[in-house]
């Protein structure tokens, strides 16, 4: 299970100017209060144009102690993903490029991973976090000052930040900063769906401005996309992919197991999103019971792409990735796939349940999967909506997500 780290939140309570809350105390009413006022704001006008509130302390406070976390987590999250996929040599600088993602959340989520898991040096780190606003840069700075003042034996490099309307060009600054390979990462995060709002065809443009921003990306680099977990921008997310992969691009690392197009696109009420475990901080969950609002899972979509085929788990036709919950349902559990041939629903009758397919028991949703044997009886001469695994069928997990 996934958890901050202590350097992390640390930093998040210096510049909230808040002490570090534990499980046993409740949070300040005036943080209370700056989630709740925060949580309207997002849900009336979006992230992007509510930027207004790092201007006021008390709202800048509540989104550092609440949804910061949240968000670095997410990209911590990912990097787990991409490590086996980590430059080899390790003395080479590598560059990370943050795009609109609030107070530089992805370049301190991968300086703190890069500590905590000893992939890299700090010294060959270069980071660069760009926004449209000068205060959310002011407190990135601020955020980076605080957690590199932790590390007291280690050379940590600074953060350059850019301000930049990401609507209008990416200035030439971002190419310098890449030097002559590109950077290895290029982190995009709740920033696509709120760009080009106004357009005839946002899709497009959001497609073109990937296709322009993969001009930045290293051959051996990694483009990783993050969205909300709701139905309208996880659904814009999907049309994005298909365009940027039609246009042969790019590939897909991860989720989705092909490059085809997105099947969650098929029915106008299907979208893919991930739910992922993680230990909430006890004040999270303080301000969750307040407020009502729920972070006990980290749930958002996400698309990571790359120039160089390379994938999270080989191309292959029997692997399945679970893109929903396991349903219990009476004498039965039902659960929805992805794979090459589309999105299925199958399940598995209590009274099939065997050694060798109780592993379909543990599955949820992003696990990478293997059935020996799926079952589709014939009803009045066509095959049956659901899928069964019988008591000889045998189930792997191949990677849990």
């Amino acid at each position: 299970m996934y958890q901050l780290s202590p350097e992390v939140l640390m930093a998040i309570a210096k510049v909230a100017k808040v002490s570090l809350l534990e499980h046993s105390q409740g949070p300040p009413q005036s943080i209370i209060e700056a989630v709740s006022d925060l949580s309207q704001m997002f849900t009336r006008s979006g992230q992007a144009e509510s930027r207004v509130y790092f201007e006021a302390a008390q709202l800048r406070a509540g989104y550092l102690v609440y949804y910061l976390p949240v968000n670095l987590a997410k990209v911590q999250v990912l990097l787990d993903e991409l490590q086996p996929v980590f430059p080899i040599a390790p003395e080479q600088d590598f560059r990370v490029l943050d795009l609109g993602g609030g107070p530089g959340t992805g370049v301190l989520g991968v300086l703190d991973w890069c500590l905590s898991k000893s992939v890299r040096a700090p010294s060959t780190l270069r980071m660069i976090a760009v926004d449209r606003s000068p205060q959310v840069l002011r407190v990135s700075t601020e955020l980076w000052k605080a957690y590199c003042e932790q590390q007291r034996d280690l050379s940590v490099p600074s953060l350059t930040t850019v301000e930049c309307n990401l609507e209008r060009s990416l200035p030439s600054t971002l190419r310098e900063g890449g030097g002559v390979y590109g950077y290895q990462l290029i982190i995009v995060q709740n920033l696509l769906s709120e760009l080009f709002l106004g357009s005839v065809d946002p899709v497009g443009q959001r497609t073109a401005f990937l296709g322009e921003l993969l001009n930045y990306l290293a051959p051996e680099g990694s483009l990783l996309l993050i969205e909300p977990a709701t139905r309208s921008a996880s659904r814009e997310l999907h049309q994005v992919r298909d365009r940027l992969l039609a246009g042969r691009h790019c590939s897909v690392y991860a989720p989705c197991l092909h490059d085809a197009p997105c099947s969650a696109l098929v029915k106008p009420d299907d979208w893919c999103h991930e739910e992922r475990r993680w230990e909430c901080p006890g004040w999270i969950a303080q301000i969750d019971r307040e407020v009502g609002l729920i972070k006990d899972a980290l749930k958002f979509s996400y698309v990571i792409l790359r120039k160089d085929g390379k994938t999270l788990v080989p191309r292959n036709p029997d692997y399945h990735r679970v893109v929903s919950e396991l349903r219990v349902m009476k004498g039965e559990k039902r659960v929805w796939l992805c794979d090459q041939a589309g999105r299925s629903e199958i399940g598995r009758q209590d009274k099939e349940r065997s050694i060798s397919n109780a592993a379909f028991d543990g599955w949820h949703r992003g696990a990478i999967i293997q059935v020996s044997e799926i079952v589709r009886k014939e009803r009045k001469g066509r095959p049956a909506m659901v899928g069964r695994i019988t008591s000889s069928g045998t189930v792997e997990v191949v990677r849990s997500a």
